[in-house]
């Protein structure tokens, strides 16, 4: 029997896979968790709990995105650029659709009971979440792989400037 190794591309997309499967849990357990603790805040946080929980779900997508990112990037060595941005998206897709589907196998977590309500508010935060995502995923792309960092520099700051101006443009219309 002959010993072949997988061609390189298969290797990284295993890679890719799974690291996105492993966050992606790991990103639904904090959702949930947050969700769950969501009454502690309040007593933290007073009337503005729900801000912070959102909060902490965007630091958590972070972290975990730009994780996800810089793991794949240093264990695939020659993986292209737009399957880190892929993974990235699918990180907050998995996650945000897993506690979409927690949401409504357990309302009681919901803070309402109606579930047209739920699925509605969920499915704007798995839209929001996976283009959250691919912002994060795709400054930390730039990060890993632009070698000058005046030039990455410039770039993230032509990303954030462009997603600044396109949301005073969509508040103003």
């Amino acid at each position: 029997m002959a010993n072949r190794k997988a061609p390189i591309s298969d290797v990284d997309n295993s890679v890719l896979v799974r690291t996105v499967i492993i966050a992606g849990a790991i990103l639904t357990s904090i959702f949930i968790g947050l969700l769950f603790f969501q009454e502690k805040l309040a007593g933290l946080f007073g009337r503005y709990a729900d801000e912070a929980t959102i909060g902490l779900m965007l630091l958590g997508l972070w972290l975990v995105v730009s994780t996800t990112v810089r793991s794949v990037n240093n264990l695939a060595k020659g993986i292209q650029a737009w399957k880190l941005l892929l993974g990235g998206v699918m990180v907050g897709f998995v996650a945000s659709l897993l506690t979409t589907a927690f949401l409504i196998v357990f309302p009681v977590v919901a803070k309402s009971q109606n579930m047209e309500e739920v699925t509605g508010a969920t499915g704007a935060m798995i839209l929001v979440m996976s283009v959250i995502a691919l912002l994060i995923a795709l400054i930390t792309t730039i990060n890993v792989r632009v070698k000058s960092r005046q030039l990455g520099n410039l770039l993230e700051v032509l990303i954030i400037g462009g997603v600044i101006a396109g949301l005073v443009w969509w508040a103003t219309r």
